[in-house]
């Protein structure tokens, strides 16, 4: 199938939804000059049906972008938070080049990935509850919490033409779930190789899953306020912590629950090592607003900072390289949870073009 027409079809229905916003020529990253531009369905499944036919279910949709010119061994993988889908990456909501223009330009080569029941991959009736929801700007307006003067068109309102415009790519279909996605993200790096992964907000539910099923293919992940950051913590809805699902040594107690140091949870007495995450470097990142307005992560810590330093404590106990970075600490202030919307977005693509590279030498050595 020719990708050609959804990928045209897309920016057609972006160029739309941004009608109320000033015009870009686009090209602030620079000139790109590719190798290969496409975009492909993978792990898809599939199962007998009437008439010899077979129903085709569960594709992930992934857009690649490949420079002439490729500097990194390792591709990134760009991996989209909730209700988004991967042209979070590709474009700003007032028509600047996206982050991923910018990986290219660096000479990554760059999957874009939309997770299964959102953008261009399929969602099924049996995936949640079935049922179809609505795209709205309130919850985003919140996330996007940041000062008036970097985001477009000013204060980020739930009627502002950046915010009404991010919102325009916001899935309706219902979420066929973490599980599926991290298998999926599997499957595109059975293909590609040994990659880093960076993944944003709720797409960290799917990412962080992803070594524990294919540890010889991730090399790193940089997660900008993900979800599941704190392996030890309990998910939503107390649901049980991520590191009860995956290969620790020892393994863990029947019944593992986290004691607190403070009020970040930890593990107790001798602490389980995860096995599958040894070999791989794991950057967590926050922004000067990022959680503000979200539901807290961690009982009990409220300050974005704290989360995210006490997540990176925690996957250090169990023996994965991590560290933490605070955004203001590298002069980008101000910003929030859609930092790739901002006006200042290129200014952010840089550093994490920094974080991906400092991944990178590490896996070399």
């Amino acid at each position: 199938m020719n990708p050609l027409p959804r990928i045209l079809a897309g920016a057609i229905a972006g160029a739309l939804a941004l009608s109320a916003l000033p015009a870009h020529a686009g090209g602030e990253a620079g000139r790109l000059a590719l190798r290969d531009l496409g975009g492909k369905f993978v792990g898809y499944t599939t199962k007998p049906a009437a008439n010899g036919s077979a129903d085709v279910t569960n594709g992930m949709f992934v857009q690649y972008m490949l420079p002439v010119e490729r500097k990194h061994p390792y591709p990134l993988v760009l991996i989209h938070g909730g209700g988004g889908q991967g042209t979070d990456w590709l474009q700003t909501p007032d028509g600047r080049d996206g982050w991923a223009d910018y990986f290219v330009a660096d000479g990554w080569d760059v999957y874009v990935v939309d997770r299964p029941g959102h953008g261009r991959s399929q969602s099924n009736a049996g995936c949640g509850e079935g049922k179809v929801g609505t795209a709205n700007s309130g919850f985003i307006s919140k996330l996007a919490t940041s000062d008036a003067a970097v985001w477009p068109g000013g204060a980020p309102t739930p009627t502002n033409p950046a915010v009404l415009g991010w919102t325009a790519s916001g899935a309706t279909a219902p979420y066929c779930g973490d599980v599926l996605a991290a298998e999926k993200i599997s499957a595109l790096l059975d293909e590609i190789g040994p990659s880093i992964l960076v993944a944003h907000s709720a797409g960290g539910g799917s990412t962080f899953r992803v070594p524990d099923r294919n540890p010889k293919n991730v090399v790193g992940i940089v997660a900008f306020e993900g979800v599941g950051s704190n392996p030890v913590a309990p998910g939503f809805n107390n649901a049980p912590a991520l590191i009860t699902t995956w290969k620790t040594q020892p393994a863990l107690p029947a019944g593992f629950t986290a004691q607190k140091v403070g009020n970040c949870p930890m593990q107790g007495g001798t602490p389980a090592k995860l096995v599958n995450y040894a070999k791989v470097s794991i950057t967590l990142v926050g922004s000067n607003y990022g959680f503000k307005n979200m539901p807290p992560l961690v009982p009990g810590i409220t300050e974005p900072q704290d989360i995210l330093k006490c997540a990176a404590e925690s996957w250090k106990q169990a023996g994965v390289d991590t560290n933490y970075v605070y955004l203001p600490d590298r002069g980008l202030k101000g910003g929030g949870h859609f930092a790739m919307a901002q006006t200042d977005s290129a200014a952010y693509a840089k550093v994490f073009i920094a974080l991906a590279t400092d991944i990178e030498k590490k896996a070399k050595k």
